[in-house]
């Protein structure tokens, strides 16, 4: 009778690692590893009690080989940039298996960040900075890092090892010397063209989700736009990610102090609750209570109307408020717009379906003619 073959956890994992060098991870099956090794399934289940198991091998034996290939940095000065560069040499020569590291499988690269720390701290005596300044160069130069060992094995005609060399030398010294100056850097925050005098259009983040639901959860706010107040924050943020993700939607910002007060926007003619034209749109947009009656909604509306003017082909703006709510009528008004006599209900509101509208517009056809 033939002797079955044993097979180790060593052979199991060596195969494996072998096909996401060749293959790349979604290769990577129960199958394919037997198929590798000329067996059936039951070696490796015998071995191992699941996939899991198995997969949790292969991630500290793929981080081990990644240890091994940076880890005499440290004996370099400066050893984080020595770091830098074996760890984009490693993307070059291995580009499956450090996608597999980096990119497929979840959470942080312990092996990875715990050299690139200790090539830091030594870099801290040779340049004079203490731990604090170190952590925050880190926090700075290891996303670029990744960023460029990602693009160096996609496009390594374009960026060259003397390319990157130079680059990360610039980050770096650039972040030093920001970091010596103690000169503190405001966050760049893009906002919409153009701004107004107290307030600024910019697109919603995930993180507003406490300071929406803050606003969105007053009882009189959504009623009066058609929905319902937001009971949760995780509501707060399905709201962000599901209505406000696009470019067409704005939290209204207060110059000053840089709170978010209301929301501003335009639906287009798929979404809207009017039925319009390919090239119109409808405005919608609400500010917080506390703001209410001070010209910042006005102020808002203006710089949406501003840059569909000057940025978007729509030939004109629709805008309805509930016959009860006079006040966001006058918003509109003050920004030009004139009531078109159409008195309806808006089925696909979540508050107020049943309650009449006023529809109101602004014709925006002048301004696309110049801009032709």
């Amino acid at each position: 009778m033939p002797k079955t073959v044993q097979f180790t956890k060593d052979h199991i994992i060596r195969v494996a690692l072998d096909i996401i060098r060749t293959d790349g991870a979604s290769a990577l099956t129960s199958r394919s590893i037997s198929k590798r090794m000329g067996c059936s399934i039951s070696p490796i289940f015998r071995t191992y009690v699941n996939m899991e198991e198995l997969m949790e091998d292969l991630r500290r034996s793929a981080e081990k080989v990644l240890y091994d290939y940076v880890s005499d940095a440290v004996y370099y000065n400066p050893a984080f940039k020595e770091f830098g560069m074996r760890l984009i040499r490693f993307a070059r020569e291995e580009p499956r298996l450090f996608h597999y590291i980096f990119m497929d499988v979840s959470g942080r690269n312990d092996s990875a960040d715990r050299i690139a720390r200790q090539c830091l701290k030594q870099t801290q005596s040779s340049f004079g900075i203490n731990s604090q300044q170190a952590n925050a160069i880190y926090s700075c130069l290891w996303p670029s890092v990744l960023g460029y060992a990602h693009l160096c094995h996609k496009n390594p005609e374009v960026y060259t090892e003397e390319y990157i060399s130079e680059a990360l030398s610039n980050h770096f010294l650039a972040q030093l010397l920001l970091l010596k100056s103690d000169n503190k850097v405001d966050t760049i925050e893009p906002c919409l063209v153009p701004s107004g005098e107290r307030v600024y259009l910019r697109k919603w983040r995930e993180s507003d989700a406490s300071a929406l639901f803050k606003l969105a959860s007053h009882p009189e706010l959504g009623p009066r736009a058609g929905w319902m107040p937001h009971k949760s924050v995780e509501e707060s943020l399905n709201v962000i990610r599901t209505f406000f993700a696009n470019n067409h939607t704005w939290a209204i910002i207060l110059k000053e102090s840089g709170t978010i007060v209301g929301c501003a926007g335009y639906h287009c003619s798929d979404t809207s609750n009017i039925a319009l034209n390919q090239d119109e749109a409808e405005i919608g947009y609400w500010i917080a209570a506390d703001y209410w009656n001070q010209g910042f909604c006005t102020e808002a509306l203006s710089l949406v109307i501003e840059h569909c003017k000057r940025y978007r082909n729509i030939s004109a703006l629709y805008g309805e408020h509930f016959i009860d709510n006079p006040a966001s009528g006058r918003v509109m008004e003050k920004c030009g717009f004139t009531d078109t006599g159409i008195r309806k209900n808006c089925p696909k509101l979540q508050f107020g379906s049943e309650k009449e509208v006023r529809v109101l517009c602004l014709s925006l056809s002048d301004a696309a003619e110049r801009r032709d």
